[in-house]
């Protein structure tokens, strides 16, 4: 899908409630699949998403760390221990980890980024 066809489905479907005649649509299902498949249309909806929440994803090496990293956090900015759809955190001293999901604050430091292979700097 072309982006800027992208740019106009999203504003006509994202964040909103849609009826299920629309979401059996060709024209969403094609939509979501760009989301998934199309690279240049998942970095933009997600460099989007990430601006209007006000989250600084220039700083990271790959918006799917921005992004993971952003979903780890609560509405205060703090670390989810406890939720367990968490893949990645970023401590203050910018150290990652992959949490283990065992009821503690049990993490695997990882030095590479999965998705990108950028070396992590601690």
């Amino acid at each position: 899908m072309e982006l800027e066809k992208f740019k106009e489905l999203h504003g006509r479907f994202f964040g909103k409630e849609l009826p299920e005649d629309v979401t059996t649509s060709e024209e969403y299902e094609a939509y979501i699949d760009a989301i998934h498949e199309d690279e240049a249309c998942y970095n933009w909806a997600t460099a989007e998403k990430l601006k209007a929440q006000g989250f600084a994803y220039e700083s990271y090496c790959c918006l799917m760390m921005a992004d993971k990293v952003y979903q780890s956090l609560d509405e205060d900015g703090e670390i989810k221990y406890d939720d367990p759809d968490v893949i990645i955190n970023k401590w203050d001293k910018g150290l990652y980890g992959i949490p283990v999901h065992d009821g503690s604050a049990t993490m695997v430091v990882i030095n590479y980024c999965p998705w990108c292979g950028t070396k992590l700097i601690n």
